[in-house]
């Protein structure tokens, strides 16, 4: 199978079969498609036995996007070889890539089938206590190991052209960074929204803040992002979690998967009033999500200094008041980035499901509203901020209203 073809079943079954040891050879396996999206391909294969692994293959035609953003290939190994390198920095904490193949961009992957989508467990209304604590110690370690204060010149140079990766980078910042900001065709806003929508396309203030985001995103290759870390890339189980889906995966500014992360919590707030039936489970909800975004930020301020003042190679970087002030430029990115999330998953292309799921039409309007004012409030003042309590009070406020 050296050129590449699109995997039936029966290939995936053959694929995981000849790169892994896992099913012996007398094991009959069967395969199922799961999990297919606009750009990718997903298998389950598993033996009688119940031993199972997943294959994952790159679709050359991104269904309903490949006209306007023409994909390669290669994003597969980009993925497999971003997953493989944020592992190493929280091995616990990624799904284990076992293998991948460049020619037919596919990878065989650790099956996480006891998993369930972190999305699905907030809006539930279930809290994972961990969440916060783990996903900043995966950050931190990652930021600091990709970044120059770990890196000389040649290893950084080097890593930025394995990650290369200019077509997710288009799609990010068209979906991002630019459509919901004007009167474009992807958008998929709801009616009752157009008035907040033409509101955005015609703030010029708003959109001078947006394109130094987009500036930042496109020329700070500081480190390592996984580039899509919502709560739709992540798995929890347990006390356990685990980051998929680095497709996206780039060098970019520190704060970028902060900022998305928070953005997506955050809409995970604004969702809850309606998702939750119970008023007191909802606001529980609420406060949990607060909290974790506060823990979120303190661990990964924490590790981050630690490492810079344990492991920095340049002794002028290693000098503590620089260190503040670069995790500080980290926050006020993370907090205009998440606002940013949170305009795009209501105004821009591909919604948020959380908002979907609320039956009570008043309510899912109200909820849309909040997550556009709150994230034209976070733009707007992230270059002002300070603190994370600057990023929070907003999410109290709303709680007051």
């Amino acid at each position: 199978m050296s050129q590449y073809h699109r995997f039936t079943p029966e290939d995936a079954a053959i694929f995981a079969n000849d790169h892994s040891e896992l099913f012996g050879v007398h094991s009959k396996l069967t395969s199922v498609s799961f999990g297919e999206n606009h750009m990718n391909q997903v298998f389950r294969v598993k033996n009688q036995f119940g031993t199972s692994l997943v294959v994952k293959q790159a679709l050359p035609v991104a269904r309903g996007l490949s006209e306007q953003w023409p994909l390669s290939l290669d994003r597969l190994r980009i993925e497999a070889e971003a997953l493989i390198q944020l592992g190493k920095a929280a091995p616990a904490h990624v799904v284990e890539v076992l293998h991948y193949d460049t020619s037919q961009a596919a990878m065989l992957l650790e099956d996480l089938a006891e998993y369930e989508l972190l999305s699905k467990t907030l809006a539930s209304g279930r809290q994972f206590q961990q969440l916060g604590e783990q996903l900043a110690t995966l950050l931190a370690h990652n930021s600091f190991s990709s970044s120059d204060f770990a890196s000389n010149i040649a290893g950084k140079t080097a890593a930025r052209h394995k990650f290369s990766n200019p077509e997710a980078q288009q799609i990010i910042e068209d979906l991002l960074l630019s459509d919901p900001y004007i009167n474009h065709e992807r958008n998929q806003h709801q009616p009752h929204l157009q008035q907040m929508a033409r509101q955005l396309w015609q703030d010029e203030q708003l959109h001078t803040q947006v394109a130094s985001l987009r500036a930042a995103y496109r020329s700070s290759p500081q480190a390592l992002q996984h580039g899509d870390l919502g709560c739709s890339s992540i798995f929890v189980c347990g006390d356990e979690l685990k980051v998929i889906d680095a497709e996206f995966a780039c060098y970019g500014p520190v704060g970028f998967d902060l900022g998305i992360l928070f953005g997506s919590l955050m809409l995970q707030y604004c969702a809850a009033p309606g998702v939750i039936e119970d008023v007191g489970r909802a606001r529980d909800q609420q406060n949990y999500l607060h909290n974790q975004i506060k823990n979120c930020w303190s661990h990964f301020s924490k590790i981050f200094i630690t490492l810079c003042q344990q492991h920095c190679r340049d002794p002028l970087w290693g000098n503590s008041a620089y260190q503040q002030q670069f995790v500080l430029q980290v926050l006020r990115y993370s907090v205009g980035f998440a606002g940013a999330e949170l305009i795009r998953r209501v105004i821009g292309a591909f919604p948020a499901a959380e908002f979907k799921q609320i039956a009570n039409a008043t309510a899912r309007q109200q909820a849309q509203q909040q997550a556009i004012t709150l994230g034209c409030r976070l733009i707007m003042h992230h270059t002002e901020v300070s603190s994370i309590s600057q990023l929070l009070s907003p999410l109290q406020d709303l709680q007051t209203q």
